[in-house]
């Protein structure tokens, strides 16, 4: 069972409002730099909801590792080993100690982030830059909620209780976890632009032919390419992306099921709830029930 996500304050930061010029709305928790006892602690947590023309990067934390969980909004993540790639709702993206990158948005985005002091932790991997395309998750953004309310509370033994919600964290990133570290940038080009088309058309119909003929492919050929770099069809990928975005529409913006459904192009919203289920593991009307919400279907 999902952990009820802890309340936002309606609005502030913890930063004496020096965020105004940067931020819509941010708050942001402090731990410890140093625990004799561990190998690596958390250091500070926050959310930032971003002005247009943001820009952020390693340069005041360049000794720490960097962990961000985006949220919506337009980003664009570039370091020299990568290239440039774009940043969707539900990437995790995990910047080891002393490795160039500006994480920038036009329009303005929001993310989760965070920092580990110390040692590289093990459970994250490999040493290196990682994009993990896991979509949008309502439980890790109320561990990512939690983290941060953790180091802003700061109460006796928060060291040691921030490290327990990180481990938590990265147990559901693993369970949930099954699509390529490799970053988007270093896909073939026809699967790069078929997956902005997917994207920005998630309340249309799918239609292969369509999206194939967009990026100037064969059906078969695409469909091939997207099962080699995405491990599943580019059909199954525009299901998720009318699903991540359902999930933030009841999250965030506690919508009843039904206009859910509609909004993310389902004209049958008991069709929607089962592909819901199928991909999520529950139910939607499981949000609106912890949300307080009318899910506006019978049973």
């Amino acid at each position: 069972m999902m952990k009820p996500r802890p309340n936002r304050p309606i609005a502030g930061g913890t930063n004496n409002n020096l965020g105004l010029r940067r931020y819509d709305y941010w708050r942001t928790g402090y731990g410890p730099h140093f625990l004799p006892e561990l190998n690596f602690c958390l250091a500070q947590a926050g959310e930032y909801h971003c002005k247009p023309n943001y820009l952020t990067g390693n340069f005041e934390h360049t000794h720490q590792t960097q962990i961000f969980y985006h949220l919506s909004g337009e980003a664009v993540f570039e370091y020299p080993a990568g290239g440039r790639a774009a940043v969707a709702s539900g990437d995790l993206l995990i910047i080891p100690p002393y490795h160039a990158f500006t994480y920038s948005s036009r329009l303005g985005m929001k993310y989760h982030w965070f920092v580990l002091e110390g040692e590289w932790a093990r459970v994250l991997g490999e040493m290196k830059v990682q994009q993990r395309r896991l979509g949008y998750d309502a439980e890790i953004e109320a561990l990512l909620i939690e983290l941060r309310e953790v180091l802003i509370l700061r109460k006796p033994g928060y060291p040691l209780r921030s490290i327990g919600v990180f481990y938590e964290l990265m147990a559901r990133v693993e369970e949930i976890s099954g699509a390529s570290t490799v970053p988007e940038s270093a896909y073939p080009e026809a699967v790069r632009n078929a997956l902005i088309f997917l994207r920005e058309n998630y309340a249309v119909p799918f239609d292969a032919a369509q999206t194939a003929a967009t990026v100037g492919l064969s059906q078969s050929h695409l469909r091939a390419l997207f099962d080699k770099w995405l491990g599943e069809s580019p059909k199954q990928f525009h299901t998720r992306c009318r699903i991540d975005q359902a999930r933030r529409l009841l999250n965030e913006q506690r919508l009843p099921v039904v206009e859910v459904a509609f909004h993310v192009g389902f004209t049958d919203p008991h069709h929607f709830s089962r592909v819901f289920k199928q991909i999520t593991g529950v139910a939607p009307s499981y949000y609106g029930k912890a949300q307080g919400v009318q899910t506006g279907l019978s049973g």
